[in-house]
């Protein structure tokens, strides 16, 4: 059994931890499965331990229980 491991991204989590409270949008790209997700994984635990008056929405689009919320088909068809 392969176990993943996941890879420290020290670089791109200070690039992202600098611009905590700057206006401007913050936009992660790169190709599939390079890790955008768990580096945001590891923004919000940042940010949980971190910043105590921060509010925090994470929606996983995959997940199927959201298949009958109103603001999951709202937002797939943005």
């Amino acid at each position: 059994m392969d176990i993943m491991r996941l890879i420290p991204r020290n670089s791109y989590m200070e690039k992202i931890i600098n611009v905590i409270g700057t206006p401007d949008i913050k936009v992660i790209t790169g190709v599939r499965r390079c890790g955008k997700s768990k580096l945001l994984e590891s923004f919000k635990k940042y940010i949980d331990e971190n910043i105590q008056d921060a509010n925090i929405i994470h929606i996983n689009f995959s997940c199927r229980s959201l298949k009958n919320c109103s603001l999951f088909e709202r937002c797939m068809n943005i």
